[in-house]
């Protein structure tokens, strides 16, 4: 079986910069959709690498406190910068575990997704091997199927001899009957003639020396 061309990084790149110059959603099943081809995995892996080289986009605002407000809300603003300090570590750490959490669920998808492409693989490689040998079993078959028809006209023929082989014993056979006939009778003459001579015939003396 005939095996898809893999993708590299180039192809990879080059696709989700074109998605994203469309304003489309860059997303794994979308490349996918897009390259026709390819791995999930490998495509997972290649737009990693992809969203790892583009530049991240963080403005920085700038927030000027008027200097009236700076001394009179300084305490407040101490309290308020502290409590949200607080609050972004627990958000921030809720926000990791969400994260590893995914990230585990991820990594599970994706080794899911590779055991699944193996498999196909392996797959693949059963076919063409049954193939092969359907195709082998498929010659030998018409092999024995020639030495079949072979040994068909081969009794054909040998059939063919015998019955001439049969016909010609029998005309021997008929042949050799009424010769035994002929023979018979003129041994039946014979003896009639004998008889018949014999009778008449007189002893003949011997001379003396």
């Amino acid at each position: 079986m005939a095996r898809t061309v893999g993708i590299d990084r180039d192809e990879v790149f080059e696709t989700a910069n074109r998605l994203e110059a469309e304003g489309k959603e860059v997303t794994a099943l979308s490349m996918l959709a897009a390259l026709g081809r390819g791995s999930l995995t490998t495509i997972y892996k290649y737009l990693d690498a992809w969203k790892e080289s583009k530049p991240v986009k963080n403005p920085i605002v700038q927030v000027e406190q008027p200097e009236p407000v700076k001394t009179a809300f300084a305490t407040a603003w101490r309290v308020a910068a502290e409590e949200a300090a607080r609050e972004t570590m627990v958000m921030r750490e809720k926000a990791t575990e969400e994260v590893n959490a995914a990230i585990r669920q991820f990594h599970g998808a994706l080794e899911a997704i590779a055991k699944l492409e193996a498999d196909r693989e392996s797959d693949a490689d059963v076919i063409e091997g049954l193939q092969k040998i359907a195709a082998e079993q498929n010659a030998e078959n018409a092999k024995l199927e020639t030495e079949a028809a072979t040994e068909r006209a081969r009794a054909d023929e040998l059939r063919d001899q015998l019955k001439a082989l049969q016909s010609d014993r029998d005309s021997a056979m008929k042949a050799a009957a009424e010769l035994k006939g002929l023979t018979e009778a003129l041994k039946d003459q014979n003896k009639q003639l004998m008889a018949k001579f014999g009778g008449d015939e007189k002893p003949t003396k011997k001379l003396k020396p």
